[in-house]
């Protein structure tokens, strides 16, 4: 089986969230897992922050319950951040480490999404390195994988400078994550990912968009994605390279758009879904 014989989609977080990142989530927990209980439908990804606010008046049990009366699955958890800073920062990230590993433990979640967050100090190359394979040491010993994901909306950590980490970790458990969005808004992403062995590509999260950005750059990232195949990207290119290169995971999808949070959960589901298959036919086409 490879990429091009996949059925269904997984839904990362900020898909079904209802809102922007930086807002209350517009669909309640269970409507989330209601509206993800289609055959489908792979499973949904999840917040640690909102866990931990669920869990303010929820036990682990009354969640629990309502993924297994739906038949739903959490297969990650986003999202981990200033794992690369030294000093005081150093402490709070592993901190926040070992208590994303806790809730996937609790949840039987199997990946932690990460992030480097421009414009940042890094660190040196080496020391870069080092830390990232920390992270993915710990997270091998709690039975987790580490899927990086580059950001294009300020310049500063692109894809060539996440794969040249991911390869000199070397770490079976570290791997990238490529969203659509972030991919085509690199100029050199296809080059980039063609370095990596097919077994480092974590994720394909599938957006659209148009060819420019409309506003700036943030916000045509946040809130004026279109479903995949109704924008300018050359997302069969993107699937078909995948797949020519012996990628073989879950199709995601994560698109970030005001007009698809105006539908209900279950509304935005059955267009996600809908418009994964049409692509996907596209990309199948010979």
């Amino acid at each position: 089986m490879g990429l091009l014989d996949r059925q269904g989609v997984f839904l990362p977080y900020l898909h079904l969230l209802g809102a922007s990142y930086d807002e209350p989530p517009g669909y309640s927990f269970e409507e989330r897992v209601s509206a993800a209980s289609r055959d489908d439908v792979l499973g949904i990804g999840f917040d640690a922050d909102e866990f931990d606010k669920l869990l303010e008046s929820n036990s682990v049990e009354d969640l629990r319950g309502i993924l297994d009366q739906y038949g739903v699955t959490i297969g990650e958890l986003q999202i981990l951040f200033a794992w690369h800073f030294g000093g005081d920062y150093q402490k709070m990230a592993r901190e926040r480490e070992e208590h994303m590993y806790d809730l996937c433990d609790l949840f039987g979640i199997p990946r932690i999404k990460t992030v480097i967050m421009t414009p940042t100090e890094l660190p040196g190359p080496d020391l870069l390195v080092e830390r990232f394979a920390g992270v993915c040491d710990r997270a091998a010993a709690r039975g987790i994988s580490v899927a990086m994901e580059p950001q294009s909306v300020n310049p500063g950590f692109d894809y060539a400078d996440t794969v040249d980490m991911l390869l000199a970790a070397n770490r079976p458990n570290g791997g990238l994550v490529v969203d659509a969005w972030h991919f085509f808004r690199d100029p050199d992403a296809f080059t980039q990912i063609d370095r990596l062995p097919a077994a480092s590509i974590f994720n394909l999260e599938l957006r659209d968009a148009a060819a420019e950005p409309k506003g700036s750059r943030l916000d045509d990232c946040l809130h004026h994605n279109l479903m995949p195949g109704e924008g300018d990207f050359d997302l069969v290119r993107l699937i078909r390279t995948l797949d020519a290169k012996g990628v073989d995971i879950p199709i995601s999808a994560e698109v970030l758009s005001a007009d698809l949070r105006a539908h209900t959960a279950a509304e935005n589901v059955a267009r996600t879904v809908d418009s994964v298959a049409v692509l996907m036919d596209a990309a199948r086409a010979r």
